[in-house]
């Protein structure tokens, strides 16, 4: 892994990565479905589990097809939850590819607060990550967004590298604070950057009440320049 890694090549982006960058994004978000349904599922299940106790009781007192009928609704509804995470994910996928991913040189390369950064890796394009100050930031904060690694070059240490150059970029355009905000689920991210010393300033639940176990985590670093 180690000689892997220093082989990773960390550069600017640059237009002929937009299509790559996009299907990067999209990639790293379908795996998102599954970390949310770890995070959502077990809730539901416990409320099935209890439930289930009084459907085994009803089923002996009366009629045991009481209980098939009570299974039967508890995978259908579990697959209706599924169905809902996986619209949620992708509405939330397609939301970034019709705003900042549609034209990255325009939100990303435009001014030099702005900046996107890709891992490159045997030629191709790895991993991502943008940094952002527009109108809605403060004087002195911009924002980490779309952190992506290629599930294949996973713990190869390149979103290390690739935070290293984000926060490298920011010191030098003289930024006091680096904001961000990831879910819940998305618990590898959450711990790289809390190693950074990224400090957990504020949580806010989905705004979806089916998925309110799914936190949104604010997280902020104050630079030292």
């Amino acid at each position: 892994m180690t000689s892997n890694a220093q082989k990773v090549k960390i550069r600017s982006y640059q237009k002929s990565d937009k299509e790559v960058c996009q299907d990067l994004f999209t990639q790293g978000m379908e795996q998102l479905i599954s970390l949310v349904t770890r995070v959502v599922f077990p809730r539901y299940c416990w409320i099935l589990a209890v439930l289930s106790v009084f459907a085994i009781l009803a089923a002996i007192k009366w009629n045991l097809w009481i209980f098939v009928v009570y299974i039967f609704a508890c995978v259908v509804l579990l697959a209706l939850l599924y169905v809902d995470i996986y619209f949620e994910c992708w509405k939330f996928i397609n939301s970034c590819l019709a705003s900042d991913l549609k034209d990255i040189d325009k939100t990303y390369m435009s001014t030099d607060e702005c900046h996107m950064w890709v891992a490159e890796w045997g030629g191709n394009v790895v991993g991502m990550v943008g940094l952002v100050h527009n109108e809605s930031h403060k004087p002195g904060v911009a924002e980490l967004q779309r952190m992506s690694v290629s599930p294949v070059c996973r713990r190869m240490g390149i979103a290390r590298k690739l935070l290293d150059e984000l926060l490298q970029h920011a010191k030098k355009q003289g930024f006091e604070k680096i904001v961000l905000t990831t879910t819940s689920a998305q618990t590898p991210a959450i711990r790289l950057y809390k190693k950074y010393g990224f400090k957990l300033m504020a949580v806010f639940p989905y705004p979806q009440k089916l998925l309110a176990d799914l936190q949104y985590s604010c997280f902020d670093l104050q630079l030292k320049i």
